[in-house]
């Protein structure tokens, strides 16, 4: 259990690093009761939410009120699949395509 935890804080480090740098977008799996209290990923959302960096994240009826409330109303609902994800990600990157550093790290990059 404590290795598994030790994996997760590098991780979080590591994405964390990645956001500093200037990701492109940031995925997460879901926003949970975890992420509403302020644990979790919640310190990741909010440091990609503050640096304007697009954040992907499911979030089921039940929490979305509390997903509003945490993102500061700053959302958009997508339906469930991958051509409203497509579509979204051209509009998106495209506007961000100006700012983009061409030394520039993705977060999967930082995984590889």
């Amino acid at each position: 259990m404590q290795a598994r935890f030790g994996a997760a804080a590098d991780a979080g480090t590591r994405v964390a690093g990645a956001l500093e740098g200037g990701a492109d977008i940031l995925i997460v799996n879901r926003f949970g009761k975890r992420e509403r209290d302020g644990k979790g990923l919640a310190y990741l959302i909010e440091r990609a939410l503050d640096a304007d960096i697009p954040v992907v994240i499911a979030v089921s009826r039940k929490s979305f009120a509390d997903w509003i409330t945490f993102a500061g109303g700053m959302s958009v609902k997508l339906a469930c699949d991958r051509q409203a994800l497509d579509s979204w990600w051209r509009r998106v990157s495209l506007r961000n395509a100006a700012q983009i550093a061409p030394d520039h790290v993705t977060v999967c990059e930082v995984f590889k």
